[in-house]
């Protein structure tokens, strides 16, 4: 797949934030960037399109970002999208817990582009979509 190509979809209850990210992924060459600020969007966009990754922020309010991961993994039409968790959240304990649901990596913020960029590619490498 080229990477124009891949699909990505933002999830962030931050508009700056959502904007932020879908430039610089933009940027990276991306040109398929979906952005949304919670998971019940989230799960919309799912179900009528195609993504092979998911940046997803930790606090999306009355859903947290380590719930929709959970639900993701869990829906068979979704379990082997890629998943990086994009948070402030970076004890152990919540590390943890994002890894023992099936997150592919984690971005904790304050974000960086070369940051942002490794762990996309790194994903998608992983997942073998690139």
């Amino acid at each position: 797949m080229l990477l124009g190509d891949v699909s990505i979809l933002v999830i962030e209850d931050v508009n700056a934030m959502r904007a932020q990210i879908k430039m610089l992924l933009k940027n990276f060459g991306f040109r398929k960037v979906a952005v949304c600020e919670d998971a019940a969007q989230a799960s919309a966009i799912l179900d009528t399109e195609s993504f092979q990754l998911v940046l997803c922020d930790w606090h999306l309010g009355t859903v947290s970002g380590l719930e929709f991961l959970q639900y993701v993994r869990t829906h068979a039409s979704h379990k082997d999208l890629g998943f990086i968790m994009v948070t402030a959240e970076c004890t152990r304990d919540r590390v943890l817990d994002a890894i023992k649901s099936g997150v592919d990596d984690y971005l904790v913020k304050p974000l960086t582009p070369g940051q942002i960029q490794d762990k996309v590619y790194g994903v998608l490498l992983k997942r073998q979509v690139l």
